[in-house]
């Protein structure tokens, strides 16, 4: 009856292809049309990174409906165009020389489910993945703000550094000194302004016209 895996495509509007289950234990998908020599001239070129030994005739693919316990495994024809979402394996040319296990079911249907799930993870981590847009470079002068010489630099990758000289305005206040000491100082004037107003109203005597 075959290996029972399944594979839901999530984006319908993409285009059709065939699901290879490489040597390595990867996910790999391929456009249709497309024919079995086709892939596995692709995949010994990939495998030939690892193995300078690695040849089209080294390997055979197969289909995952086609495969039977204790039977021989049958490989697809060079020539044969391959399904559209259907699941193909590509096997060592001397898995063809002995039969099928209940092992040997086993380990390629949990071969194709962990590929099949690695892939969908890459794939959505994929289109989550956020893009970080990078930090401009701005060095330049600041005088249209504080009226001197001061500098405001961002440097790529690092937050925001401000670097500006302080400044004393007419009213005395420092422009780098804290809100705390604003506070205080605006604090200040508004009790010295209440006591003059107290003392204003002490020199009202009755009778007095204001």
């Amino acid at each position: 009856m075959g290996i029972c895996v399944s594979f839901r495509r999530e984006d319908s509007n993409s285009s059709p292809t065939v699901k290879i289950v490489t040597v390595n234990g990867d996910l790999r998908e391929y456009n249709v049309p497309v024919i079995a020599s086709q892939v596995l001239e692709a995949e010994s070129a990939a495998a030939s990174s690892s193995s300078s030994s690695s040849r089209p005739s080294s390997y055979f693919i197969c289909d995952s409906d086609s495969l039977y316990y204790d039977d021989f495994i049958p490989a697809i024809k060079s020539e044969e165009p391959l399904q559209a979402d259907q699941i193909y394996f590509v096997l060592p040319i001397s898995k063809r020389q002995s039969r099928l296990t209940a092992s040997d079911m086993a380990a390629l249907a949990v071969k194709a489910s962990v590929a099949i799930q690695n892939s969908v993870k890459k794939e959505s981590r994929r289109r989550k993945k956020v893009r970080i847009s990078p930090v401009m470079m701005l060095t330049g002068s600041n005088d249209s703000v504080n009226g001197n010489g001061s500098e405001t630099t961002v440097k790529k990758g690092r937050p925001f550094v401000s670097k500006t000289a302080p400044v004393k305005a007419s009213s005395g206040i420092n422009r780098s000194g804290s809100v705390r000491n604003l506070r205080r100082y605006t604090s200040k004037r508004a009790k010295l302004a209440v006591r003059s107003f107290r003392l204003k109203l002490s020199t009202i005597y009755e009778g007095s016209v204001v």
